[in-house]
């Protein structure tokens, strides 16, 4: 997995993963967004983590390779988006209490202030979709500015 962190204005953060069709991409992409955030407040960075986590499981398990996860910052705002090249939507389902999956989405519409499914990049794949996440996300009290280091995992 490459990962580039990239601090590219005073109050944006980017981080960008290519993500591999493997049952650990998660725990990783959890663990990069949680390295690069710098919030004092838990609750908040528990319900990105979390965000991230079920955004980045359903691209792994129900997508189609590329997928790549993007987490930014901006005007009190962080935005998490997972792409893959499979066109089809994902569906918010209401499983049963007997059903020991589909809660996913439940759990980004119940933690995010607003989410939703765009049209990929024609550059990346026409066909394919990104998954968004919205909440609001007050920045570092003084970032840094005009850092970008590379980061390889395997």
């Amino acid at each position: 997995m490459m990962i580039e962190q990239s601090r590219v204005a005073a109050d944006t953060l980017v981080v960008d993963i290519a993500l591999d069709i493997d049952p650990r991409s998660p725990t990783e992409a959890r663990h990069a967004v949680d390295t690069a955030l710098d919030s004092g407040d838990e609750s908040t960075r528990q319900n990105v983590l979390l965000l991230v986590t079920e955004l980045v499981t359903n691209a792994v398990v129900h997508g189609r390779p590329p997928c790549t996860l993007r987490v930014r910052t901006g005007a009190e705002r962080l935005r998490i988006e997972v792409s893959d090249a499979d066109p089809r939507r994902p569906v918010l389902l209401h499983p049963g209490p007997d059903v020991d999956h589909g809660r996913g989405l439940l759990l980004v519409a119940a933690l995010a202030d607003d989410w939703g499914v765009d049209q990929a990049d024609h550059s990346v794949d026409p066909r394919g979709k990104v998954v968004w996440a919205e909440l609001p996300f007050a920045p570092p009290a003084s970032p840094e500015r005009g850092v970008s280091q590379p980061i390889l995992r395997r």
